[in-house]
């Protein structure tokens, strides 16, 4: 599978096909967490360094198909767009044509249709706020990709701390992995600064 053909895959599956390939003390969240791959997340979606799968900390070297089978990072996003940061900007990769996420896995699902609603999270503690955008991510994602498994529908009902993220939890499913790393750019996320009571 070439990742330079995210087109012909289906969000999901391209999210499943790439955590099935990664090394398994880091893809599973159950697993007692050291901490080095979030601190340090130096493989090329993170900060362009081109670094061998086997050494990446991502893939799972005892596996052929993630070393082997795979398009190399540097061939696959080598033109995508990056932020202030040197991170790979997937929402502008997305916007440019660089990729095109099918909906399904067959191709036979109608377009998914972006829903366009920000949330925000004021319990931050000293942090600006957090404003979460649905419709960058529902441009890749069916809602039932996050909901109700990672987060809860309603508003302040899943308790998202900082340290569950780093351990791959909720954002961090994807974030370090896949999309921007929680631990290289706060203000991504924290981008609302606090009203002053």
């Amino acid at each position: 599978m070439y990742l330079s053909d995210l087109h012909k895959t289906s969000s999901a599956a391209f999210i499943t096909i790439v955590l099935g390939f990664l090394n398994p003390s880091i893809a599973s969240t159950e697993n007692k967490f050291d901490g080095a791959f979030w601190q340090t997340a130096d493989h090329f979606q993170t900060t362009g360094k081109i670094i061998p799968l086997e050494d990446d900390g991502i893939h799972d070297s005892a596996n052929d198909s993630a070393m082997f089978a795979l398009q190399r990072p540097m061939e696959a996003m080598g033109e995508f767009p990056r932020d202030s940061a040197g991170l790979i900007n997937w929402v502008k990769a997305l916007q440019d044509g660089h990729i095109l996420p099918r909906s399904d896995i067959s191709g036979d699902a109608p377009p998914l249709k972006p829903i366009n609603l920000d949330i925000l999270f004021s319990d931050t503690g000293p942090m600006p706020n957090v404003l979460f955008p649905h419709k960058q991510h529902t441009e890749w994602l069916a809602c039932s990709n996050c909901h109700p498994a990672l987060f809860k529908k309603e508003k302040g009902s899943t308790d998202i701390k900082m340290d569950d993220i780093f351990k791959g939890k909720f954002c961090g499913l994807c974030h370090g992995k896949i999309a921007f790393s929680p631990t290289k750019n706060c203000m991504r996320c924290h981008s609302v600064q606090q009203t002053k009571k």
